[in-house]
């Protein structure tokens, strides 16, 4: 009895582009799609935009840049280690810990490659970037930093979502992410 068939990659058209997969899974631009049967007549898939999805990673990525970019203006605006006694043998292990904590804090004060790198990362987040013949900056997302005369110390350069329900200095405004 043969009543078996040979082994073939699977196959769909979506849009009009063809694609081949060993299994019946196939993963196109994000898009999970799982072949179930052979049908010879088109078929509708309707997707939705996961936007909480979307708008969480987003706060996500500005919630690390912000981690980063206030940690480097600290250390960037440390207080100097001038005047500070020297080490000495009479120092308490108390005392002696203090002053390698001030030492180490101060290592990286007016760094010109640690100013480099915060200029490039500033610069970056601040310019626009062109879609579709269009300028987008992240303000035209509700996105900014709150600047210099409202911002905590060393914490100019943090972005902050206008309408984030977590971020109290932004929460009463707009939600402009979310809506686009």
């Amino acid at each position: 009895d043969n009543n078996w068939s040979a082994a073939s990659d699977a196959k769909i058209k979506l849009n009009g582009a063809e694609y081949t997969s060993s299994t019946n899974e196939f993963a196109v631009n994000g898009l999970s799609v799982t072949a179930l049967a052979k049908t010879s007549g088109e078929i509708s898939v309707t997707v939705a935009t996961d936007s909480e999805g979307i708008y969480e990673q987003v706060k996500d990525l500005l919630s690390q840049y912000n981690s980063l970019i206030n940690e480097m203006n600290k250390l960037y605006n440390a207080d100097s280690a001038k005047g500070y006694e020297p080490l000495t043998d009479s120092m308490s292990d108390t005392e002696v810990e203090k002053w390698e904590a001030k030492v180490k804090d101060s290592l990286l004060r007016r760094d010109d490659s640690l100013e480099s790198l915060i200029s490039s990362m500033t610069t970056a987040m601040s310019k626009g970037y062109e879609v579709n013949g269009k300028t987008y900056y992240l303000t035209s997302f509700g996105i900014s930093t709150l600047g210099y005369m409202n911002s905590a110390k060393n914490e100019q350069y943090a972005y902050h979502i206008n309408g984030d329900e977590d971020d109290s200095a932004t929460s009463g405004k707009e939600d402009k992410l979310l809506a686009a």
